[in-house]
């Protein structure tokens, strides 16, 4: 497989740039995107992203279900997604993954871990359905 194409989606600019940084430096992920939100990143729409970080909001309803209409769009785009969140619920966990995420992790994760967790969907995502 080539480079996974990534997409950082998180409302925080820090974190974001975090994550760009932190995920550009492996050779076997290129950072296309980094955007505070869905609508301001029209690049995984377009086929440019194979694994989309979604960072939660917050626990409200509300974002919760902007959230799982995020991961519904992404992945009718053919993107895969990811959740980092802050805190882990095991109910929102649940309803992000029933939407189409692959993962749910806390955002604390090291870089090692996350790297592989990245590709580790991308090729989940490549494989065909038997």
């Amino acid at each position: 497989m080539d480079k996974v194409r990534l997409l950082i989606i998180d409302e925080h600019e820090a974190v974001r740039q975090a994550l760009a940084t932190r995920l550009s430096s492996t050779p076997t992920i290129e950072v296309v995107a980094a955007a505070h939100d869905i609508d301001t990143s029209r690049k995984s729409f377009n086929g440019l992203s194979d694994v989309a970080l979604l960072g939660l909001k917050s626990s409200s309803d509300m974002d919760l279900d902007m959230t799982i209409g995020t991961v519904e769009r992404l992945t009718k785009a053919g993107t895969a997604v990811i959740i980092l969140t802050s805190f882990a619920d095991d109910i929102e966990r649940e309803l992000v993954l029933h939407a189409g995420a692959f993962r749910y992790l806390l955002k604390d994760i090291n870089s090692p871990q996350l790297i592989s967790q990245i590709i580790e969907v991308a090729h989940e995502q490549a494989r065909p359905l038997a």
